[in-house]
């Protein structure tokens, strides 16, 4: 059985093309921000889709505060930036993909 967080954050990766998505934690974020326990990453996100990812993403938000009353985060990550800081979410992504099949 999948809990609710796991639930949340395959949903989030289907409605963005499967990129990797992850939830914040100190391997990816220093210190602490208000949030950040519902806080996912995404990886991946060139600049130039990044609003049509927000687009996209919003109707889910809206409902799950509508819903649960969850202020979810979603942080994204540019190709850039995962290569040079997060290049190892790749590999992790990958290799649950492969689980997952």
């Amino acid at each position: 059985m999948v809990n609710e967080r796991e639930e949340i954050r395959r949903q989030v990766r289907e409605l963005v093309g499967e990129r990797p998505v992850r939830w914040t934690d100190h391997r990816t974020t220093k210190g602490d921000f208000s949030g950040r326990d519902w806080a996912l990453e995404v990886f991946d996100v060139p600049d130039a889709e990044q609003r049509e990812l927000s687009h996209r993403l919003w109707g889910y938000l809206k409902k799950l505060y509508d819903e649960k009353r969850l202020a979810l985060l979603v942080l994204f990550h540019t190709p850039e930036n995962t290569d040079r800081y997060y290049a190892w979410v790749r590999q992790e992504h990958a290799a649950e993909m492969a689980g997952a099949t």
